[in-house]
């Protein structure tokens, strides 16, 4: 814990925090110390630091609290004169106390002026008033009273205080207690609640932290009134609970609590048009409020997951310095953590990123299913040839996954083997399928993804019509199917990443979200279910192209894997083996590098029917025109 005195100079901060040590056991700093030689000359000739001056000393005093409250906690005497000052003070994660203290001009340059020895003269007084930002958060402590009054109403303070917590955690799920857990080993001390139901649902907190011991700075709560009691303001509250109206539930029972300033998080997979009103309802009571997507599961979550904040800019400032702790870490060893847009657009891109997880899973899913059944290849030779590619760059978590699960094994036999082929989905897939529709973006494969688990589902039907409709397969030259399986799979996953990207883009200009595609790559290189050597290739397309197909860098590729994603497709059909995300990527690029489709056909047979007109290629005025199509003899 750091007691931190703030003010201008003049309030008393170092006469106060050197009894305040002596009180409450705790070492005393004085942060002008700590400025540096040029500084410090600078204010004896009278001129005022500027924030260029401040930024080191600032960020010295940041990560010296890290020491000391080690060490067991310190008093601080600073000024921090300005919000931004503090949020430098507060980017290492540490529980301070704030107070400020608070005198009138007068007064204050009454008792500058009767100091000696201090290189900070009293003329700098109005600069500093001027410069000073009302903290929201801090106990304000009035200096026109005795120093032992001052100190004795802050050291009533520090004991009725009931926060003992920086973060808290509602919802002690898999996901909320991995991220509690991976909070805590960061030395982030929190608070964690889970609600009660009798036999179903009891002492879900408590239980983690027993299960648990060697995790050390978490306290359970199963009143919600406690747990929010025990976080230091501004609050920090992330919710680990299921989308829908549970998290409209949740936020009523909080705004009972809560204050204004303090920060509600949704960590769980909401629907991002939900996020933007709950952050304008948020809004209103003061409330800052985040939309943020978690990817990585149980392993991310608890190892370092990737994280897609978005909504309230002030709130994300608030608790960046916290969950930049838990996140994963890129090649250049920065969080994969980006704050992604205003309103719903940390939400919309989680919604995005688990389409093409979508589509990733169904072309590993098409592979398997082609190179077993079509090909009739070995478990083991299957697994040979998935490493051999990781090894040539198509590693990526999911493929890492697959092989772990091609080599389970169960008494005997291969566990996938026996279970059955029908796959669930939470509904973010279908979610993104309706945005691409709404907002007029190509989205087949990744359609398609979505429609092969809602064919899976229908288990009984599928084997019925099985009976009904045998398939005999055709002969396939296994020899040059094997040499273009690997361009195959590299140009379907191209294209999941190409299609997920250009809903981005689409939606973040209608939206004017202003998003960063290479920086949403980059936060999906680690932590996240789709990070793979492809997302790191792409963060870096993305700084000179919002375009896939556009980049030279990738335009010999897709010239040669699309030779190789057609013979493969043509295979498997002929083969009798579904395979909708290949089939309907190759479509799709053959569709979107097509100059003159038959499009016009299609324009003109609305026109036949509905007379909704069309335009002439050789018209450049772009006028509408339409036909009397039945009424002419068509020609033969």
């Amino acid at each position: 814990m750091i007691i931190l005195l703030m003010g201008v100079s003049g309030s008393g901060k170092t006469t106060i925090g050197r009894m305040l040590s002596k009180k409450a056991g705790l070492p005393f700093y004085d942060a002008d110390d700590f400025h540096p030689k040029k500084n410090v000359e600078k204010m004896q000739k009278g001129v005022p630091l500027d924030d260029r001056d401040r930024a080191p000393w600032l960020e010295k005093l940041s990560d010296e609290m890290v020491k000391w409250e080690g060490n067991g906690g310190a008093v601080l005497a600073c000024s921090a004169l300005k919000a931004d000052y503090r949020k430098v003070l507060r980017r290492n994660a540490v529980e301070i106390h704030w107070f400020f203290l608070k005198g009138d001009e007068e007064l204050i340059a009454e008792r500058m002026q009767q100091r000696e020895g201090h290189y900070m003269p009293p003329a700098l007084l109005r600069s500093q008033l001027e410069t000073l930002e009302i903290p929201r958060h801090a106990t304000t402590i009035a200096i026109d009273q005795i120093p032992e009054k001052i100190v004795e109403d802050i050291m009533s303070n520090l004991k009725n205080n009931k926060a003992v917590s920086s973060f808290g955690i509602i919802g002690m799920g898999v996901m909320g207690s991995s991220l509690a857990l991976n909070m805590a080993e960061k030395n982030v001390k929190i608070s964690v609640y889970n609600r009660t139901l009798k036999g179903v649902e009891e002492d879900v907190a408590k239980k983690l932290v027993e299960a648990y011991p060697e995790v050390k700075g978490i306290l359970p709560f199963d009143k919600l009134d406690e747990f929010v009691e025990s976080l230091e303001q501004p609050r920090k509250i992330l919710m680990m609970i299921p989308a829908g109206q549970i998290v409209d539930q949740q936020i009523a029972r909080l705004l009972t609590f809560v204050d204004k300033g303090d920060v509600i998080i949704d960590g769980g997979n909401s629907f991002f048009e939900d996020s933007a009103k709950r952050q304008q309802y948020l809004q209103g009571y003061g409330i800052h409020f985040v939309g943020m997507g978690i990817s990585g599961g149980r392993a991310g979550a608890r190892k370092g997951p990737s994280l897609m904040p978005g909504g309230s800019q002030e709130g994300f400032d608030l608790i960046k310095p916290f969950i930049e702790k838990i996140a994963g870490k890129d090649q250049s060893g920065r969080p994969c953590l980006h704050y992604v847009g205003p309103e719903g657009a940390g939400h919309f891109i989680k919604m995005v990123h688990n389409s093409i997880e979508y589509g990733e899973m169904q072309v590993l899913a098409e592979m398997y299913a082609f190179m077993r059944k079509g090909l009739g290849i070995s478990i083991d030779e299957m697994v040979k040839t998935f490493q051999k590619w990781s090894k040539e760059g198509a590693d990526s978590y999911l493929m890492e996954a697959t092989l772990a699960i091609l080599a389970h094994e169960k008494d005997g036999e291969l566990l996938l083997d026996t279970i059955q082929d029908v796959a669930g989905q939470t509904g973010t897939g279908g979610w993104a399928v309706s945005a691409a529709a709404k907002y007029g973006v190509p989205y087949a494969p990744l359609t398609a993804a979505v429609t092969a688990r809602l064919i899976s589902t229908h288990k009984d039907v599928r084997v019925s019509m099985a009976q009904t409709y045998p398939r005999q397969a055709g002969e396939i030259d296994q020899k040059e199917i094997l040499n273009a399986l690997k361009g195959a799979y590299q140009m379907a996953r191209l294209i999941n990443h190409e299609i997920g990207f250009s809903l981005i883009k689409k939606v973040g200009n209608a939206e004017n979200w202003e998003l960063n595609l290479s920086e949403i790559a980059r936060c999906w290189t680690n932590g996240s279910i789709i990070q793979s050597s492809l997302m790191e290739k792409l963060s870096g397309v993305f700084k000179s192209s919002d375009c896939l197909m556009a980049s030279a860098a990738l335009k010999e590729t897709f010239e040669k894997d699309s030779k190789a994603l057609a013979e493969i497709v043509g295979a498997g059909l002929k083969a009798g083996v579904a395979m909708p995300v290949m089939s309907a990527a190759i479509n799709y690029f053959y569709g979107m590098s097509t100059g003159q489709s038959a499009a016009n056909l299609v324009q003109a047979l609305r026109d036949c029917f509905g007379e909704h007109g069309y335009r002439l290629i050789d018209d450049p005025s772009g006028k509408v025109h339409r036909n009397k199509w039945m009424e002419s003899k068509a020609k033969v």
